[in-house]
This record gives structure tokens, sequence and C-alpha cells, in this order.
């Protein structure tokens, strides 16, 4: 056989084959560093960014109902766990006393008008007998004088004039018992006699005690302060009584929050306005937004009733979590909200770290600017 012949064909991919296995495995044994460096670098470019907690739960303000009158409860008009709105009548207390105490007050107003009334009347009367007594007086000052007169010429007798004299110094008395008389008069009608009837003091009392009254009538009605979801209603039955700011039962309100706990290592780029991912362990296919509102001003710690006491030889180091209020934006109507339900709390920071300088805290946003509870 000839040297120089052709390859057969089979030889010639066998040879091939081996080739190109080899470009593919020197290809990616430098893209496989490649890749796992820039993941890396990716990793620590982003790192810090996101944080988040399973130690969030949803809140919502709660009102304890409580009637401002006592009495015996007539009618409960709610069920338990109904949706109330603003207005809307909870229960119904006997109304019987307070409505004769109103009747009495209505009469009690009538007669402190009639007694201003009558108290002018009296007051025009003690005028007309302030000036019939100074008439009087004139006349027994002018009869004393001529029985004077007449006792120098020797017409008229000593008696006559010392007789004359004393009603000169009865009149002038029953002056200043008529003054003093209209003057007690004028003061009871708080020294403005011309001034309208329901201006004076004991009609304005009157009609205070009468307001008071209305308003304990209209306390009979309970009714709710906002909208929200009544609970605990049937701790509170027909024949009870009750008495002022003496909780009957609550009322949740609509407006839902998430109180997210965490940890003090986690809030070096957190700040007031950034954007948050809420998800509900109860309905894990919703993704509500929602942005962080405001952090509390110490730990959980911090206010509990026993604080822990830190100044002894055994302390421990414990990552203490600070809460943080985080609002949101919009709530699906067909979802139905409850108090306590938990919650994985996202939070984007927007921080990102720099290879060749420093990382810096970032900055409040607008909303964070305007809120009170801002962190520096």
């Amino acid at each position: 056989m000839n040297a120089e012949s052709p390859m057969p064909l089979d030889a010639e991919t066998a040879v091939t084959v081996p080739r190109s296995r080899r470009r593919i495995r020197r290809i990616l044994m430098l893209a496989a560093p490649l890749i796992v460096l820039i993941g890396a670098l990716w990793f620590y470019m982003t790192g810090g960014r996101y944080e988040s907690t399973e130690n969030a739960m949803l809140q919502t303000g709660m009102v304890a109902i409580s009637p401002s009158v006592s009495g015996k409860v007539i009618s409960v008009e709610v069920k338990e766990n109904q949706r109330v709105r603003e207005g809307d009548v909870l229960f119904r207390i006997g109304s019987g006393t307070f409505q004769a105490a109103v009747a009495e007050a209505e009469a009690n107003l009538a007669d402190a008008r009639t007694e201003i009334g009558s108290t002018r009347a009296d007051y025009q009367e003690a005028l007309s007998d302030v000036s019939a007594a100074e008439a009087r007086y004139a006349y027994a000052q002018k009869e004393a004088a001529r029985q004077r007169s007449l006792l120098n010429e020797g017409i008229a007798s000593r008696a006559q004039y010392d007789n004359a004299a004393v009603e000169a110094r009865t009149a002038r008395d029953a002056i200043a018992a008529a003054k003093a008389k209209a003057e007690s008069l004028r003061a009871s009608l708080s020294g403005n006699v011309g001034a309208p009837v329901d201006a004076q003091p004991d009609v304005r009392k009157a009609a205070s005690r009468l307001a008071q009254a209305k308003i304990s009538l209209r306390d009979t009605v309970v009714r709710a302060p906002k909208d929200g979801i009544v609970t605990k209603v049937n701790q509170l039955q027909v024949g009870n009584y009750v008495q002022p700011g003496r909780p009957v039962f609550m009322l949740t309100g609509l407006n839902y929050w998430v109180q997210a706990n965490f940890k003090e290592n986690q809030l070096r780029y957190m700040r007031v306005g950034q954007p948050a991912e809420i998800e509900i362990d109860a309905f894990p296919d919703h993704k509500l937004k929602g942005h962080v509102e405001s952090f509390s001003p110490g730990t959980g710690n911090s206010f509990s009733i026993l604080p822990a006491e830190n100044a002894t030889g055994n302390w421990v180091k414990v990552v203490q979590r600070l809460p943080v209020q985080i609002a949101i934006d919009e709530v699906p109507s067909d979802l139905p909200l409850s108090m306590g339900l938990s919650v994985v709390v996202e939070v984007d920071t927007g921080h990102q770290r720099h290879l060749f300088s420093p990382d810096t805290p970032p900055q409040s946003t607008g909303t964070a600017k305007a809120s009170s509870a801002a962190r520096p």
C-alpha cells in the first residue's frame, strides 16, 4: 500500500474530537474562575442592601369602648366581629333617669328665668321706694325747719319741733334702707339690670345644667367613635350594669401597619422612607409594598416592666431588636387583614459597597425629612 494514501474518515474524526474537547475544557477552566469572581464581586457590592426579618406582625389601632354614663344595658345593636362605621349605634343604656333629669333641668331653667323677671320688678319697685323716701325726707326737713322757726318765735312748742326733727331723721334712714335694698337687687342681677335674661348668671347656670343633662341623655346611646370592627362583644349582655370608664368591648381600626423588630446590626443603612416588601404568612401569594415610617426611640427591652439589670458581673451581650414601623402603601380591598398576623419584611436600603472608597450611609428620603421619627 502507498504511504501517501488518504487517512480513513474514522481516524480523522477521532483526531478532531479530542481537539474540540480540549478547547472547550480550556474555555471552561478560564471562564469558571471568572464567573466565580464576578459573582463574588456582585455579592460584595450588593451585600447589606436588603435587610429582612421574620420577627414582624400586623398592627392596628384599638379603641376600648366604654360608656360615659352608668346604667343598665337595654339593647346591644352589634354582633361579634361586625364591621361598623363611625356613628353607628353599638348599644343602649336605660334612659328613664336621664330623661327625668332633663325635665327637672328644664323646669329649673324656667324658674331661673321667672326669678330674673321678678327680681327686675322688685328692683324697679326699690328704685321707686328710694324716690319716695327722698321726697319724704325733703318734706320732713322743711317741716323741721318750719317748726324750729316757730319755736324761736314762741309759737310752736319744743315737743312739736322734736317730733319734726325725728321725722326728718327717720326719712333720711329710710332713704339709706331703700338704696341698700335696690343695690342688693341690682347685685343679684350681676350688676347689669338691662342685660338679656339668658345672660344672667343664674339663668346661665341653669342652662348649663340642662345642657349637661341632655348630654348625659344622649350618651345613653353609645356609638362607634370611628370605622372599624367590634370584638369581644359577647361579653356584654342585656341587663349588665355598666359604668363610665370601664371598657365593655373593643373596636379595632382598619388602618394597618407592620411592626418589624430588626436586630441592631441591621439598622446601619436603614432610613425612614426606604421601600419595603411585605409578605404575610397567611397570604403568601400577595406581596405588599410599603416603606419605613418610623423608628422606636428604644429597644423592646427598654420599655419592659422589669428592664434587664446589666450592671452586674455576669453580664452577657445579647443582640437587641428595635421596633421599626412599616407603613403599607396600598392594601387590596379583598384581603382580610387581621391584627397580629405574622409577616416577613424586607427593606431595600439602597446601600452599595465601593471597591476603592469607604461606605457612606444613605441619605433619608423626602418622607423621612418630614417625619419627626427620622433617624440621624
